[in-house]
């Protein structure tokens, strides 16, 4: 029954860790601020975790996990990178709808210089980038002019992008819909075209 309560209190700290940072940046989330959120002793994570940096690169690293398994269960039912694109942006359009701190939390993470995405990571997303692209290229809707860097941009930083765009209300104060799934998904394919 311990165990429980430890995963349950690991839960709560990234999850508090993720609404901080999601909402006042890394810099501004402090240990403290996170325990406190999460309604748990400062020891007590520090027994998991050295510090707020180490907490914070195993969550990105955990997020980017689950974004290439994502890429990898899409890429098994997908035959076109059009179908690809649609899944992995519906997928984003999901998170955004159901956990908004998570997105934001990935979005700030990937800019943040002082995280990186773990080589072996890197090394996964590279592949899976060379399979679209080899699918791109065969199925004519990808330039052979492009490369493994591209798709990324396109399939993954572009929609995170946009989706965050909006949370910030710059051009349009709507709520992401249906429409702007697919406006994200043309954008991406007609980028991808060259």
């Amino acid at each position: 029954m311990a165990k429980l309560a430890d995963e349950s209190k690991l839960m709560r700290i990234k999850e508090a860790a993720i609404a901080l940072i999601a909402e006042n940046g890394y810099g501004e989330a402090t240990i403290s601020s996170i325990a406190s959120k999460a309604d748990v002793a400062v020891g007590y994570l520090y027994r998991y975790y050295s510090g707020k940096e180490q907490l914070v690169s195993d969550m990105l690293d955990e997020k980017i996990r689950d974004l290439a398994g994502q890429l990898e269960l899409v890429m098994v039912s997908c035959t076109t990178i059009r179908e690809v694109v649609e899944s992995v942006v519906h997928y984003f359009f999901c998170l955004a709808e159901s956990s908004p701190d998570h997105i934001r939390f990935l979005y700030k993470l990937i800019n943040e210089y002082r995280f990186s995405i773990l080589p072996e990571q890197i090394s996964r997303i590279r592949e899976l980038c060379t399979k679209l692209l080899r699918i791109g290229i065969e199925t004519g809707e990808i330039s052979d002019a492009f490369s493994e860097e591209e798709i990324f941009l396109m399939t993954v930083i572009y929609p995170i992008g946009f989706i965050n765009i909006r949370f910030k209300q710059h051009f349009n104060s709507t709520l992401l819909g249906p429409e702007d799934e697919k406006k994200v998904v043309a954008l991406c394919m007609s980028a991808l075209r060259g």
